[in-house]
């Protein structure tokens, strides 16, 4: 003989079996949700544009997209694109490196002391405006057209907007939560590693990113005035041979990767920085913090 448990008919069981088919998305909610499904729209609505404005009010100068796809296909199966994106690559790690090792010392000078931010103030007001061609003119010429001068101009283009972000960051870290720190033993290293590197984190990801960003403009403008390689360089050369559809290749296989090094590096390093918000505080993983465990001890 067979006994059957009896099934739960209670209304708290129907209310939660309710509840859990409301709140579990559909698939095709879930993709329409998708952030991917709206960068793909914007792809789209781009090729959209370009095919009308080639087809009718700039059918004699912009370069059809079967035309452009096809230079395009031609540039990235080469070896071309890759030797000059190489040379690109370099020069903007170069002036990054430069960029935020020194925005990093200005912006944490002005955000801990009163005197460092009234003497780089007004770098940092006149930086931030400064035409970049002009400032990269003077330093080609008085340096030299060549790579270190170029690495030199972008690295000082860059540090005035990416010390923003270090000396805001800097300037609203919690002194409460530092001085408690120092209350309760913690060393000059532990309370860099615990109490203000996670409060930088979100400023040193945000100038990173900026930092990449305005690098990636400047090496292109640099190379375009003054040095004989490299992506500008290239853009430059098809611009003089009036080729158009060379010059949105070379733009589109340089966007192309620019978005791959968003995606694929930075990314993942972001959340990687941010691990700790995910993580139990303390250094034995347990629920309470190093601080309350010392403080209860004391206690």
């Amino acid at each position: 003989m067979t006994v059957t448990a009896p099934k739960d008919t209670s209304p708290r069981t129907e209310r939660t079996r309710t509840t859990e088919n409301e709140s579990a998305p559909s698939l095709i909610s879930r993709i329409l949700g998708s952030a991917m499904i709206f960068r793909l729209a914007f792809l789209l609505t781009v090729l959209l544009l370009w095919v009308v404005a080639s087809t009718t009010v700039l059918s004699s100068v912009l370069p059809t997209v079967p035309d452009t796809l096809g230079a395009l296909y031609e540039l990235l199966t080469g070896s071309q694109f890759y030797e000059q994106m190489w040379l690109t690559v370099r020069r903007v790690l170069g002036g990054f490196a430069i960029a935020y090792v020194t925005a990093f010392l200005i912006g944490t000078a002005m955000g801990r002391s009163r005197k460092g931010e009234s003497f780089f103030e007004l770098f940092i007001v006149t930086g931030m405006s400064q035409p970049g061609i002009f400032i990269a003119m003077i330093i080609l010429i008085a340096l030299g057209l060549n790579e270190s001068s170029a690495i030199i101009a972008m690295g000082y283009l860059a540090v005035p907007m990416i010390a923003v972000n270090f000396w805001q960051g800097t300037k609203r870290l919690d002194t409460d939560l530092q001085e408690m720190s120092q209350v309760f033993g913690y060393s000059r290293y532990a309370q860099f590693r615990h109490v203000i590197l996670p409060q930088l984190a979100g400023p040193a990801i945000t100038a990173a990113r900026q930092a990449f960003g305005v690098c990636w403009k400047y090496v292109v403008m640099i190379e375009l005035l003054g040095l004989s390689d490299g992506v500008g360089y290239q853009v430059n050369r098809a611009f003089q041979l009036y080729d158009l559809t060379a010059v949105i290749a070379w733009t589109i296989g340089f966007m192309i990767f620019v978005a791959l090094f968003e995606y694929v590096v930075l990314r993942p390093l972001e959340r990687r920085a941010f691990l700790w918000r995910e993580r139990p505080m303390g250094k034995f993983g347990g629920g309470k913090s190093t601080v309350i465990e010392e403080g209860e001890q004391r206690a």
